[in-house]
């Protein structure tokens, strides 16, 4: 891993202010990040309590990140999920709960995708075009289903490991998350634990200093041919096991 220094924060908002965003960019047929070195944050199993936070970090540095949500969490937070987009954010389909879709049948499977697909649809006016499944643990009924629903199924690259209790202290994140930092990662991490939102601002103003655009994971897709169902970045997924305790 290249040393990493750390740069007074006024420097890393000037840094983040200069680096051009993928609507800014439009205008020309290649891609965003042909031309500029992406990352894609992702943030599973909310809205949660701290998005709020997060949300203003995110927005202090320019950045823009994928929300794989809950279904049952977004009807009991309709509001914030409408913020998370509002904030120009992409958000994916995390399933209707964290039950493991390969330990249910073909027709469950439809429904707690289904069921979060309309719902999302209907609270925010947009549909998803990504899931992610829980604990990315997929199957041949999984990659049908979404497939059907037309979503792109990304599990992630790589991953700060949020999700191990004893992880779960911000200099010991901060550090995973500049660790696996890499052009084309997409990161997967937990808007619901408390260290990981903890631990973004220094890990933005880092990696900003590194010249990274922080985008969307549609963003960091564009220009490829993409089939629905089908895993996307085209690398070797995270860890299966990613519950929350």
């Amino acid at each position: 891993m290249a040393v990493r220094r750390l740069i007074p924060l006024a420097v890393a908002c000037a840094l983040a202010a200069a680096t051009a965003t993928p609507a800014q960019a439009r205008g020309t047929d290649e891609p965003y990040c042909a031309t500029h070195k992406c990352i894609a944050l992702t943030f599973d199993d909310g809205p949660g309590p701290y998005v709020q936070t997060l949300l203003k970090t995110l927005s202090e540095y320019k950045a823009k990140a994928t929300f794989f949500v809950i279904g049952s969490e977004v009807k009991k937070h309709p509001k914030l999920t409408q913020l998370i987009a509002k904030s120009g954010h992409e958000i994916g389909n995390h399933s209707w709960d964290g039950t493991y879709l390969t330990s249910l049948k073909y027709a469950e499977i439809n429904k707690k995708i289904g069921d979060t697909q309309r719902l999302i649809q209907k609270t925010t006016g947009k549909a998803p075009k990504l899931f992610r499944a829980p604990g990315g643990l997929r199957n041949g009924g999984v990659e049908e289903i979404t497939a059907k629903f037309g979503l792109l199924q990304v599990p992630g690259t790589t991953a700060t490991k949020d999700y191990i209790k004893d992880y779960r202290h911000v200099d010991f994140l901060t550090n995973r998350a500049l660790d696996v930092a890499g052009e084309g990662e997409v990161v997967l991490m937990h808007e619901t634990v408390k260290e990981t939102v903890e631990s973004m601002p220094e890990v933005l103003q880092m990696l900003t200093a590194e010249g990274y655009s922080f985008v969307t994971v549609s963003t960091l897709l564009e220009g490829q041919e993409l089939t629905p169902g089908q895993v996307y970045p085209d690398q070797p997924g995270v860890e299966t096991t990613t519950a929350v305790d």
